[in-house]
């Protein structure tokens, strides 16, 4: 798209000095690059922006110039318009008069009142997001408890591994103690160009809701983050609407970040995202790793998003061990992955972090387990074992 050229370039055709079209066109282009970089925009982002090649840039802004440069500065030699007849006029402007009667209306808000409104949305928006900065949860359970995460369930897709999320579900859901957390991506909720897929998959849109709304009301969750699926099409505003009712303690657009306060022992605290910033082919936990080394807050560290898992451990320079996990999902099969050359990981749909604030060495207070049963066993020992009546309902 070219620019219209600038008057003081238009001008100079009427004062006979004509330009031939293409020189109109370059000084528009000139015109064009130089707006843009003087609101900072560097020569990559203008070709960007212009959808042309970074060279072409330079070479409309060296021929707008040379242009500029023969024809000179004529701004100075523009007619200056003739003054316009003024007229006595019968009545007294700007005065009042006994002519006409009318009610002078005021429709703006004085600019206290609107001042006063503005730095109370301001208060409410600064409480909202401080509040949801860090969210503390009270676990009123004695002794340890377990998060599962779930990894992106996807529950729409045909290459959703139900199996193992009812399994996953189950055990939830019968042992005590033992909470959900979702990573993200409960449903494909395409849009765009990608809504072609709803073709390629035997799933409707409206089975797709019953599913999303059948596993937020299964289990308890300790938190649900959105994933770059779930804000599509509205789909943030459609969840929370599906979560009425249901027992999540921290729901999140973006980023949980969640200090569990116990009866008895230290506060341990998770940092759950879709995904985080930052990837290494050498080191794939390098999102959250590098999340726990930049912002070193919590003790869990974790994501998903990107269909893999991996389990990283180690202590800060603080003295503090810290977790940094990504956690697979539930899409076993994945035609993108597929034709993209990814390897495709097998395990890891979800992991279990046990959490035993009590326990006397910091190293054994979160520990990982991979199988969401043998994590179930091993949190109904640990709560037997600090002399807790618990409770299993899973047959195995």
């Amino acid at each position: 798209m070219v620019a219209t050229p600038c008057r003081h370039h238009c001008s100079r055709v009427g004062r006979g000095m004509s330009l031939t079209k293409e020189e109109a066109k370059a000084l528009a282009q000139l015109d064009e690059v130089e707006a843009l970089y003087k609101l900072g925009l560097t020569q990559r982002e203008i070709a960007k922006k212009l959808g042309v090649a970074s060279s072409t840039v330079w070479r409309r802004r060296d021929r707008g110039r040379e242009i500029r440069e023969r024809v000179g500065d004529v701004a100075s030699e523009v007619a200056v318009p003739r003054e316009l007849p003024s007229f006595e006029r019968w009545d007294l402007p700007g005065e009042p008069t006994d002519d006409l009667g009318y009610d002078q209306l005021d429709d703006d808000v004085p600019i206290e009142d609107l001042i006063n409104d503005r730095k109370e949305r301001f208060k409410r928006l600064d409480g909202k997001k401080t509040r949801r900065h860090t969210r503390n949860v009270q676990v009123k359970l004695p002794g340890p408890v377990a998060i599962t995460h779930f990894g992106d369930p996807h529950v729409d897709d045909d290459g959703c591994n139900w199996p193992e999320l009812l399994r996953t579900v189950e055990v939830v859901s019968k042992t005590e103690g033992m909470f959900a957390g979702n990573i993200g991506d409960t449903t494909n909720n395409w849009v765009g160009r990608l809504q072609r897929l709803w073709g390629h998959q035997s799933t409707t849109v409206d089975e797709a809701i019953r599913l999303a709304h059948w596993l937020f009301h299964s289990v308890p969750w300790m938190y649900c983050v959105l994933g770059n699926h779930d804000k599509w099409n509205h789909g943030a505003q459609l969840l929370r609407y599906l979560t009425q009712g249901a027992k999540i303690a921290v729901f999140a657009e973006n980023t949980a970040r969640i200090e569990l306060d116990f009866p008895k022992g230290d506060p341990l605290r998770v940092v759950a995202r879709h995904d985080f910033k930052g990837s290494s082919i050498w080191n794939r936990a390098h999102g959250p790793l590098r999340e726990s080394k930049l912002n070193p807050w919590g003790d869990i560290y974790i994501s998903g998003h990107r269909h893999i898992w991996v389990s990283h451990h180690e202590e800060g320079t603080d003295g503090k061990p810290r977790w940094a996990l990504i956690v697979r999902g539930f899409k076993a099969y994945d035609e993108y992955a597929e034709t993209c050359g990814f390897y495709e990981h097998q395990h890891g749909e979800s992991v279990t972090t046990i959490l035993d604030p009590t326990h006397p060495s910091p190293m054994q207070r979160v520990q990982v387990v991979w199988d969401v049963e043998e994590a179930a066993d091993i949190l109904a020992w640990k709560r037997s074992k600090y002399g807790i009546t618990s409770y299993s309902k899973r047959q195995r």
